[in-house]
């Protein structure tokens, strides 16, 4: 039994068919790709937003730890401050009892 031959014209057909779909599968791989590319891209831009965020981070705690550290000292100076001035209330009181008793002497005498 002999097997017929295809024509030239039915080579061509079939292989223009061929390519055809193949062309339509590689543009949808093509798409995909640049898809692909996008969303690296956008992840690579997130990577940076977010090692950014991260510096400020660092930054801002290292701040606040000098602030914390400078209110300490202040709250100390404070509480030296109270001590002293506890001290010069009661002189004052003192002297202006004192004081008010010396007149009152000098008044009644």
């Amino acid at each position: 039994m002999a097997t017929r031959r295809p024509t030239a014209a039915e080579v061509i057909s079939q292989m223009q068919e061929h390519i055809s779909r193949d062309e339509g599968r590689l543009d949808r791989i093509e798409s995909k790709i640049d898809k692909l590319a996008e969303t690296m891209v956008s992840l690579a831009r997130a990577e940076e937003k977010l090692i950014s965020l991260e510096t400020d981070r660092i930054t801002i705690a290292e701040r606040l730890n000098k602030h914390s550290d400078r209110i300490d000292k202040v709250e100390s100076k404070v509480e030296k401050n109270e001590g002293t001035l506890s001290v010069i209330g009661k002189v004052f009181w003192i002297c202006l009892t004192a004081f008010a008793g010396a007149a009152a002497v000098q008044y009644l005498i």
